[in-house]
């Protein structure tokens, strides 16, 4: 008997957000990638596609905003950790899938603050890399604020987060104020 396919674990992960889940639909979805996008696609939608995405841990995020921008039509890129983080592996095992597909362009950076690199060196690198490669609307569901900070310094203006509706996932976005 076959277990639950790519588009019900996809719900599970959203509703629990276990390491265990996440492994359990990177199997799932690595089996085949396109049905697999096309099941989360089915179950993903929002007010605004993302062209980037900072990921460090949530495999969710980053399948629901690829199956998005693949429905789409377009590329996401992807910011994540260049520095091992508990939980990272299943994330890992599918970018680098997705990125020899060309569904993902994937930009590694430390995302978690220490003693070295500091939250402002951090803020400092997102910036540069949300300038170089001109992030207009940018999904931080899993982002800490200093990664915020610092794709706002880049110039950044749209973000957006990922809510889970229960029959649906929506890319919510929201804006910074601009003084007239």
């Amino acid at each position: 008997m076959a277990g639950p396919g790519v588009g019900e674990l996809f719900r599970l992960v959203l509703a629990e957000g276990s390491e265990e889940a996440r492994e359990r639909l990177a199997a799932a979805f690595l089996e085949d990638v396109e049905r697999g996008l096309e099941a989360i696609a089915r179950r993903v939608g929002g007010e605004a596609v993302p062209d980037t995405i900072v990921a460090r841990t949530a495999l969710e995020f980053v399948l629901a905003a690829a199956a998005y921008a693949w429905k789409e039509g377009k590329r996401l890129r992807v910011i994540a950790s260049s520095e091992p983080i508990a939980g990272w592996k299943p994330l890992n095992q599918v970018l680098a899938v997705m990125e020899d597909n060309g569904i993902v362009e994937v930009y590694r950076l430390p995302l978690i603050a220490s003693a070295k690199p500091t939250a402002r060196d951090v803020a400092r690198r997102v910036a540069r890399l949300a300038k170089g490669v001109s992030s207009r609307v940018v999904d931080v569901s899993d982002a800490p604020p200093y990664v915020v900070a610092g794709l706002y310094a880049g110039g950044v203006r749209t973000l957006t987060v990922l809510v889970d509706l229960g029959h649906i996932a929506v890319f919510q976005k929201f804006g910074f104020y601009q003084a007239p």
